[in-house]
């Protein structure tokens, strides 16, 4: 298995080294105004190389194993996992038969609105032989889309992410689009605090930083607002990194570096106990490897928010301000979580439970580690999504947040 890999790795220079290949296949569809506009197939095949030689590191990449790799040196360099074990995991997925008829999906592109969106097919092989021993290959399926519906002034938007095609997903994706565009009336909404209830959208841009921050590097680094050993959010909220459930896309047995993964909290019950780590960073928090290496740092491979014991609609039941999408996130200061978010896709303003209008032009300033110790309640529904802006997987539900700061954008 992985025969020119080993080899390949049995003769370059260096007291440590890994070589990843990356096989991708890939189907790109674009909507546009409710019509296929393009259907773009693509396939490649790359190979990802590190090494240590003495105490330098360095990253290559290379299109085949006779092509010279062009190095970059690295301050932080991959130490490869003792483990000498063989492994393989060839996924099945319903997709597959997509690649050769797109029909079944094609045929539930419908609108009651304008739609503009992309769904996107994948099939991804990862291979992994390292100096320590390790060869192993695991592929995988995944199929993603996002939909934004026009009505007029108005907007909606809404997400999945899966490792299966269930044709009512992408129905349903595209019935919340329209529901959340048919919302109109303008609502002049003045700058203040309010409760505000966040979609799995919202969550996956906004936790996706904090995912960031949970890395060892980030935290060595100072670019972290979390405290190791201390509360961190509100005792309700528990969020996960899961590498091991195969229901969500860029889940994956071994990391970079050849460790197991594993799932794990990242935040559990408002505490935050222990950093996302690979070999090298690991004893510096007297600690192991948590599944969790790239080869620059530690990354989340995907996350899970576990939901709590009220509906979606009962978060709307009184007067706050409903959430939909945000974009253009930028951080003012990490260490103190300080950020700012543009609304969009239907920002509505609920009064006694129910809708009054669209609130334009507005934006969450605040600080995120307020945010979070300010969680009032998690819906039970949660819905998996990922976009171009949020490219986790994130299996969330809605979350009540209580005082908000919300200013003009």
């Amino acid at each position: 298995m992985n025969d020119e890999m080993v080899k390949y790795v049995e003769e370059v220079k260096g007291e440590e080294a890994g070589l990843i290949r990356l096989t991708t296949k890939t189907i790109v569809i674009k909507v546009i105004e409710t019509k296929i506009a393009t259907v773009q197939r693509l396939s490649n095949k790359q190979y990802f190389l590190a090494l240590k030689r003495g105490n330098e590191g360095y990253i290559g990449k290379l299109s085949n194993l006779n092509e010279k790799p062009s190095l970059t040196p690295i301050e932080f360099y991959p130490i490869m996992t003792k483990n000498e074990k063989e492994f393989k995991n060839e996924r099945q997925s319903n997709i597959e038969p997509l690649f050769e008829d797109l029909s079944p999906l094609l045929s539930l592109i419908d609108s009651e609105y304008p739609l503009y969106g992309t769904i996107t097919l994948s099939r991804v092989e990862r291979a992994l032989v390292t100096s320590k021993g390790f060869n192993g290959v695991e592929s995988g399926y995944l199929i993603n889309g996002y939909f934004r519906v026009k009505n007029k002034n108005y907007s909606g938007q809404w997400a999945f992410s899966s490792t299966t095609f269930n044709p009512q997903q992408v129905r349903d994706t595209i019935k919340r689009a329209n529901e959340l565009a048919s919302i109109t009336g303008d609502y002049d909404l003045p700058e203040g605090r309010y409760d505000v209830v966040i979609s799995p959208l919202v969550v996956d841009n906004l936790m996706e930083a904090v995912a960031h921050m949970a890395s060892g590097f980030s935290i060595m680094a100072r670019m972290s607002m979390l405290r190791l050993g201390e509360k961190n959010s509100s005792e309700k909220f528990t969020m996960f990194d899961t590498p091991k459930n195969e229901e969500i896309p860029n889940s994956w047995s071994f990391d970079d570096e050849g460790t197991f993964t594993y799932n794990k909290p990242i935040i559990e019950n408002g505490m935050f106990n222990k950093p996302l780590l690979n070999n090298e960073l690991a004893p510096l928090f007297n600690s192991e490897s948590t599944g969790n290496a790239g080869w620059i740092r530690p990354t989340v491979w995907n996350l899970e928010i576990k939901g709590g014991d009220v509906s979606y609609e009962s978060l709307l039941s009184g007067n706050v301000i409903f959430i939909n999408n945000v974009w253009y996130t930028r951080f003012q200061n990490l260490v103190e979580g300080l950020f700012s978010t543009v609304c969009r896709d239907a920002t509505v303003v609920y009064k006694n439970g129910s809708p009054v209008g669209i609130a334009s032009r507005i934006r969450i300033a605040d600080s995120l580690k307020r945010l979070l110790m300010n969680i009032e309640e998690l819906s039970k529904e949660r819905f998996l999504v990922s976009w171009w802006d949020a490219r986790t997987n994130v299996l969330s539900p809605y979350i009540l947040i209580k005082d908000v700061k919300i200013t003009k954008a």
